[in-house]
């Protein structure tokens, strides 16, 4: 009846999703945005993308169909998570903090970064880079890790002053799209380690933010 797939195998990527829309309208559904509430929704689609793939797996009698649009509809989700979010994020924080970015390099940076991004998206979606038995080391920087990097960047606004940060929070976006599509070797960790480690730290990060929110 419905185009797509809706069962149980992509319902994670769905939450992430979820997570994603809500925290872009924390930033646009508010005359003063919240920028807290979007990081940690960040975070939380960062969770659930990192969970996606091992729901999935769980999932009996799966056709290579279904596996093809999990991939598809997991990067498709990449980049409104992790490039789309985060540049809402910053448009934000312009408004919160006052601070007028200047237009000529806020757009030339984004669009570094967002063409960085779906170019690696694309770029892996095409199996490049690919090889037998299980992947050891990352090419470039994944997508996925402005869940937790922006996450930590954010923190330093409570230290630094605020017009420094917000230049500082940009300038992330440059590297980081430099290391999306730069060509170095990172060693993939351990699924099970990473799975803890991630999440543990999610928790810390959101846990602080909402004590320095509150306080």
């Amino acid at each position: 009846m419905f185009i797509g797939k809706y069962n149980k195998s992509v319902i994670v990527t769905y939450l992430g999703v979820l997570s994603t829309m809500l925290g872009i309208y924390l930033i646009l559904g508010y005359s003063v945005p919240k920028i807290t509430g979007a990081i940690i929704c960040l975070m939380v689609s960062g969770i659930c993308d990192m969970f996606d793939g091992k729901v999935a797996r769980m999932c009996k009698n799966r056709t290579e169909e279904d596996k093809e649009y999990g991939i598809q509809i997991d990067s498709l989700t990449d980049m409104i998570s992790f490039i789309a979010l985060p540049i809402v994020t910053l448009y934000g924080m312009s408004i919160y903090f006052d601070i007028a970015l200047n237009p000529i390099i806020t757009v030339i940076v984004l669009t570094l970064f967002t063409v960085a991004g779906i170019s690696r998206l694309a770029f892996f979606n095409l199996g490049a880079n690919s090889e037998d038995g299980p992947v050891k080391y990352y090419s470039g920087l994944p997508v996925t890790t402005t869940a937790m990097i922006f996450p930590a960047i954010y923190l330093l606004r409570y230290v630094i002053p605020k017009d420094i940060f917000v230049s500082i929070y940009l300038g992330a976006f440059v590297l980081i799209a430099f290391l999306f599509v730069y060509n170095f070797k990172i060693k993939k960790p351990k699924k099970n380690w990473w799975y803890i480690t991630c999440s543990v730290l999610a928790i810390i990060m959101t846990a602080i933010l909402v004590y320095l929110k509150v306080k």
